[in-house]
């Protein structure tokens, strides 16, 4: 690295009036050690600036109690230049059940279905959103690594892929609508619930479909 000369000061020419500002000149300046403390402003902080929040992720924050049965990992991927805007979500479900009724019963389940059944595109590949529920003892508790590894060759795990291939692989129940899938791999067959599952291409149309579907059932 090049070294630089410090410019010279010429002191001859320096005025210390112009940087002495104190009323009585002919005192002494204080010593380092009897200058005071200096106050820092503790809202200055060092590093990036975090991004600010979307209206949703506000709105969560700041009221806590809303989230209650609410599952906020459903709005992971929004960005926050596209923030969640519940009042066109809940116009759309209206129109696709047909009725100002969107609550997440087992009739408009039914109705849901039979939109679904018109847009899916076949064949439609898919994987967990988050841990099934047999997988939660495993990943989040005290369950041994060696048997959740034994036990994913005989169950399905939100790490897998699965394909739904046919609309006769649809069913309803009270808990919502249902899939037959077929894993990735080994071929083995599971029934999951939809409302669990995301499609693996995030920019095909199935995976819009799933995910306002998902979003519904979770949330109303």
């Amino acid at each position: 690295m090049p070294k630089f000369n410090k410019p010279q000061l010429n002191k001859s020419k320096v005025n210390k009036s112009k940087f002495d500002d104190r009323p009585n000149q002919t005192k002494p300046l204080l010593s380092e050690s009897e200058l005071p403390p200096v106050q820092l402003d503790e809202t200055i902080v060092a590093g990036r600036r975090p991004k600010p929040f979307n209206d949703l992720q506000r709105l969560l924050a700041e009221i806590p109690e809303l989230t209650g049965g609410f599952n906020p990992e459903v709005f992971a991927h929004l960005d926050e230049n596209n923030p969640f805007n519940d009042k066109k979500f809940e116009t759309q479900i209206k129109k696709i059940l047909g009725t100002k009724n969107i609550n997440s019963t087992r009739d408009n389940s039914i109705k849901y279905l039979e939109y679904i059944k018109q847009h899916i595109q076949y064949p439609c590949q898919v994987t967990g959103i988050e841990e099934f529920e047999w997988e939660e003892e495993y990943t989040m508790g005290l369950g041994s690594k060696k048997e959740y590894v034994r036990l994913k060759k005989t169950q399905p795990s939100y790490t897998d892929k699965f394909i739904i291939d046919r609309v006769e692989d649809f069913v309803v129940t009270e808990d919502g609508i249902f899939a037959r899938v077929q894993r990735v791999g080994d071929r083995k067959r599971f029934i999951l619930l939809l409302a669990e599952l995301k499609a693996v291409d995030v920019i095909s149309p199935n995976h819009q479909l799933l995910q306002d579907y998902a979003v519904w059932w979770i949330n109303y």
